[in-house]
């Protein structure tokens, strides 16, 4: 019995996709990595003036501004980020 990935010739090979080297990355794409997988967090101060912290992805966009680390914590890992605490 054939499995799905069997062609007539045998097995099917991946195609495997060139690997980057970091070092001839344009600043643009540096930037980039971990856009998605990452952010960070600091001290800041919310819209009504009190002490809270602000979420950043990893290019330094500001995501939300929350109440406190905890709060932000939740938030990144809720969204299925890997945070990262800037002091």
């Amino acid at each position: 019995m054939k499995s799905a990935s069997e062609n007539s010739r045998g097995p099917a090979l991946l195609k495997a996709e060139p690997l980057l080297d970091v070092r001839q990355l344009s600043d643009v794409q540096f930037r980039s990595l971990g856009l998605q997988q990452v952010a960070y967090m600091r001290p800041a101060t919310t819209e009504d003036g009190e002490e809270g912290c602000a979420i950043y992805a990893a290019d330094g966009s500001l995501l939300a501004v929350v109440e406190d680390m905890e709060t932000a914590w939740g938030a990144i890992m809720q969204n299925d980020m890997v945070p990262a605490s800037l002091q």
